[in-house]
């Protein structure tokens, strides 16, 4: 990375270590990142869509009214963490709970992909990197399997 950008990196770990978070819900599955601010940092939350290239922004009106209104940063999406957000914490997370938290978040998510998450995967045959349709076979290789 480029000085500015290392530096941008830093800066936007640092406020994750103070503000992010990494949830983990069930039924159905999903693995969030996000960070949460006050509307008028919604500037930052910008700069996280902009590094990370991915995410969403969402606006919230307060909630008492005492309070400010909110904007948060989130990337749900398994791809987007697989390719986005964890690269970048295991790069610029400092030590701090955060990185606690993350390492059990990113534990949990890799092994829901490696195991239990529904997507396309290739065929078992060598070579072969069409769809798998059953018993890890493709459709071309099933059939040939039930020929013989």
């Amino acid at each position: 990375m480029k000085p500015d950008t290392e530096d941008h990196a830093a800066f936007l770990a640092g406020f994750v270590a103070a503000e992010g978070t990494f949830v983990e819900t069930w039924n159905p599955p999903r693995y969030r990142f996000a960070v949460g601010l006050a509307r008028v940092d919604r500037a930052t939350c910008e700069g996280y869509r902009r590094f990370l290239r991915c995410g969403s922004i969402c606006d919230s009106p307060r909630r008492r009214a005492h309070y400010d209104d909110e904007s948060a940063f989130a990337v749900q999406s398994i791809a987007e963490n697989l390719t986005a957000t964890i690269p970048f914490m295991d790069a610029h997370l400092p030590p701090s709970y955060q990185r606690t938290q993350y390492l059990e978040w990113r534990a949990k998510l890799l092994d829901y992909w490696e195991h239990k998450a529904k997507r396309v995967r290739p065929c078992t045959v060598e070579g072969c990197d069409t769809p798998r349709r059953a018993h890890g076979l493709c459709r071309h290789h099933l059939y040939r399997f039930r020929e013989v």
